[in-house]
């Protein structure tokens, strides 16, 4: 039983979304311009059968995710897939067009159009893409790349039955024949049409009607979706910019002095740079433990490679000090710890540097940088601490 997130299922997948996409753009012409008789339609067809074919086998072995738990039983699989989408897979994947072709009665007109079963699969692309490029691209620039891809398919559909029911009158090669066509498609779907090519005969009028309707309604919702999905592309810079808004208002209004206003501005634009603008920690808040304790030692893998004291420390004894391990942030100049003070935290550096000085402030010790740790001699010891520890530059630690 195949894994339904094994990588060979992903490449499958894949290939056969692009075979299906191949036959929504080759089996239209193919029927329009007559090239099913040739030898590279049947080429194509016997390829497009195949790989539909197969492709309902590996589904029948492809375990699927119900209730947090893979199914792997086989029955239940079978079922599965029988109720959901074999009927669809199985008429796709039927050779019509080879069938009809072998007939020696040539098929043409309106049952030339069963030819076009294997654009049932079409559905699957939405599906296939979603899961193929979810973990990889952001979802607002997928659903635009959908987007497109769904009106440049239904603008050649329409190219294709244009051509389907005016012919080919002028006897132009297939290439001109389609180009006009698809101008034609672009001008009545965007409603400019600038009526240089008009319908004769009610056949033709009652498509351009069709399609001119269409196009009104499609006008509005891609405009609509358009506008959403590039305000959606990034989300969270959308959400700082509001927060940062807020922020500037505020100060504003209780007439915080121009250089404070700056370094706040200043911090924020650091935490953006740096974190994009998320809390980590209420990203995690609703995470059950074994998934936060994973996540947590990918986000401080750093510090765990770069700290010495985590070389010989246990696996159970690095997982305590991860889920215990709190991120704050230090503005150049800022005071992290103060001599004589007495110590409950441990500091890791993850990103930036600080001056360990003494408690006048006149003598530096050392400056600390990304992989080291202090506060740990005040925090085993019970004792204050020994040294005023300062940010040297913005740091995350």
């Amino acid at each position: 039983m195949i894994h339904p997130e094994n990588r060979l299922k992903g490449f499958w997948d894949f290939f056969v979304l692009a075979i299906t996409v191949f036959a929504a753009l080759e089996i239209p012409l193919s029927i329009v311009f007559n090239l099913t008789a040739r030898a590279a339609f049947s080429l194509s067809s016997w390829l497009i059968a195949v790989v539909f074919i197969i492709d309902i086998i590996v589904n029948f072995n492809t375990a699927f995710q119900a209730g947090g738990k893979t199914v792997t039983d086989r029955k239940a699989v079978s079922l599965k897939y029988i109720r959901s989408w074999f009927g669809i897979d199985l008429a796709a994947a039927l050779p019509v067009g080879l069938l009809l072709t072998m007939l020696s009665t040539p098929v043409s007109g309106i049952f030339a159009l069963l030819r076009l079963n294997p654009l049932l699969k079409l559905p699957h692309v939405s599906r296939t893409l979603r899961k193929i490029g979810g973990a990889n691209i952001n979802p607002a620039i997928l659903r635009l790349l959908l987007l497109f891809f769904w009106i440049l398919l239904a603008a050649h559909l329409v190219a294709c039955g244009w051509i389907f029911i005016t012919g080919n009158p002028e006897g132009l090669d297939p290439i001109t024949r389609y180009i006009e066509a698809f101008y034609w498609t672009i001008t009545t779907l965007t409603t400019i049409g600038y009526g240089d090519i008009t319908p004769a005969g009610n056949i033709q009028i009652i498509y351009v009607v069709f399609i001119e309707l269409l196009g009104a309604g499609m006008y509005g919702l891609v405009i609509g979706n358009i506008a959403s999905l590039i305000a959606n592309i990034d989300v969270a810079k959308t959400q700082y910019r509001e927060k940062l808004d807020k922020i500037n208002a505020f100060l504003k209004y209780r007439n915080i002095p121009n250089t404070l206003q700056r370094k706040i501005n200043n911090y924020y634009n650091y935490l953006w740079e740096s974190r994009r603008g998320y809390d980590e920690s209420v990203v995690l808040h609703d995470l059950p433990v074994p998934l936060k304790v994973s996540v947590s030692l990918f986000l401080n893998k750093e510090i765990i490679e770069k700290v010495p004291i985590f070389e010989k420390a246990s696996e159970d004894l690095i997982k305590d000090i991860i889920m215990n391990l709190t991120p704050v942030v230090f503005t150049p100049g800022d005071y992290i710890v103060q001599a004589a003070e007495v110590g409950f935290d441990m500091y890791f550096i993850s990103k930036g540097a600080v001056d360990v000085m003494s408690a006048d402030e006149k003598t530096i010790y050392a400056t600390l940088t990304t992989g080291q740790f202090f506060g740990e001699i005040a925090l085993l010891l019970s004792m204050p601490r020994t040294a005023t520890i300062k940010a040297r530059e913005y740091c995350d630690l």
